[in-house]
């Protein structure tokens, strides 16, 4: 049983492995599609967020976050219209009704609606846990496998439209709560300070004191990282060419 999203396509679904697709998002208002995550808990619940995270040069965006039931045959709308670009869903392993959403906001204009927003509630309502700023989003977003309350954020810095193309900011950081979003340290030893671009981050499900984080940006910052304590310190572990 296999979903795939494209970034403006739709949604399309195998129940045979791969041999046979078909679309299931088509009656939608909006068809690019960010991110797919089935509940761990209960596969029959599946979460598709729209608009494309990679802001292209010809961003394509999305109205929120939709919902289904029944492995995604069915749809329903349940909320973060305004986000626009939806990045990373993430639903607990605890418990279903805790889910995380990381947004870029509208790419085309500075905007409140972007950051990181959470459910308590299974997505019946939104609180916004997270802002950096209005020109800020969150591009990647991890949990910890064991304690829904420890949550990383990666925040990137993206405004684009016929005038501005901002790829990379001062404000490109990895952010650490563990009270569920209530408060945030914003994680530094090691990595550079200067300008930073858009940042992925993983948390080893083996040894979860062990945090990989991979920075596009100049000479300088741009790499592999690794913290072997939470997060705390972080060491380079290699670069890489985006030739």
């Amino acid at each position: 049983h296999i979903l795939i999203g494209y970034s403006e396509g739709g949604i399309f679904m195998t129940r045979d492995g791969g041999t046979n697709w078909q679309p299931v998002f088509d009656k939608q208002l909006r068809l690019s599609i960010g991110d797919i995550v089935f509940d761990p808990n209960n596969s029959s619940i599946v979460y598709a967020g729209t608009g494309d995270p990679n802001i292209s040069g010809y961003p394509f965006i999305g109205n929120g976050i939709y919902k289904s039931t029944d492995g995604g045959s069915n749809w329903s709308y349940i909320g973060l219209e305004e986000t626009r670009v939806i990045s990373q869903i993430r639903v607990s392993s605890q418990d279903a009704n805790v889910i995380y959403v990381g947004a870029m906001g509208l790419p085309f204009e500075k905007n409140r609606d972007r950051g990181l927003f959470k459910s308590t509630n299974g997505g019946q309502s939104w609180q916004q846990i997270l802002f950096v700023n209005d020109s800020t989003g969150i591009a990647d977003l991890v949990i910890h496998p064991q304690n829904h309350n420890i949550v990383y954020a990666t925040a990137w810095n993206r405004i684009r439209n016929n005038y501005k193309s901002l790829v990379s900011g001062p404000d490109a950081h990895i952010y650490k709560s563990v009270d569920g979003g209530e408060t945030w340290n914003k994680l530094a030893g090691g990595i550079p300070e200067d300008e930073k671009g858009r940042i992925g981050i993983a948390v080893s499900p083996v040894n979860t004191d062990y945090v990989y984080i991979i920075i596009e940006g100049n000479e300088k910052s741009k790499g592999l990282y690794r913290s072997t304590d939470k997060g705390a310190n972080w060491e380079k572990r290699g670069t890489f060419s985006t030739a």
